[in-house]
């Protein structure tokens, strides 16, 4: 019986040590930061581009309804670009992912592609314009409904064909 003393008594001192002297303060769980954020944009600037990119993308319609039929835009990654044999650029981009709708089938060749330029254009135009977003650059993602990428665009190159993937 004198070996269990020592273990009963550093037992009694780690409930004691554990549940401290005072009252335990309530956490709720607004007092928490997020537990898991890769799916969400913490910066508020960014946030505020998100929600206006996905407006103005709303916004592309044609007489058969919406060009766009979703937008995501998700939280800024880092992405490795090619820069030159051997060597790649740590670019920080907000990926916006946009799904075709019903009326992307009705605009003319040319038109998508135009279309596809200024998705990129007016996201790289929100970005530029908040402050703290203005370190993030756009990466723009065209896709049908099935899954089929159409385009994923980095940066635009006049003479540069955008979308592919797609039968007249």
């Amino acid at each position: 019986m004198s070996r269990a003393w020592p273990v009963i008594a550093l037992v009694v001192a780690a409930v004691l040590m554990s549940t401290g002297c005072g009252r335990r303060a309530e956490i709720t769980a607004g007092d928490l930061p997020p537990a898991y954020t890769r799916d969400k944009i913490l910066d508020p600037k960014l946030a505020k581009v998100a929600r206006a990119f996905t407006a103005w993308a709303g916004d592309q319609k044609t007489q058969a309804g919406a060009v766009f039929g979703s937008v995501e835009v998700l939280p800024p990654a880092p992405t490795l670009l090619p820069y030159g044999i051997g060597t790649y650029q740590k670019q920080l981009r907000l990926p916006a992912i946009m799904i075709t709708g019903p009326g992307w089938r009705t605009l003319a060749a040319d038109d998508r592609e135009a279309l596809a330029a200024r998705a990129f254009q007016e996201l790289s135009r929100l970005l530029e314009s908040s402050a703290s977003a203005s370190a993030v650059r756009a990466t723009v993602t065209v896709q049908t409904p099935q899954g089929l990428e159409l385009c994923w665009i980095n940066d635009l190159e006049p003479g540069r064909k955008l979308l592919h993937g797609e039968d007249e």
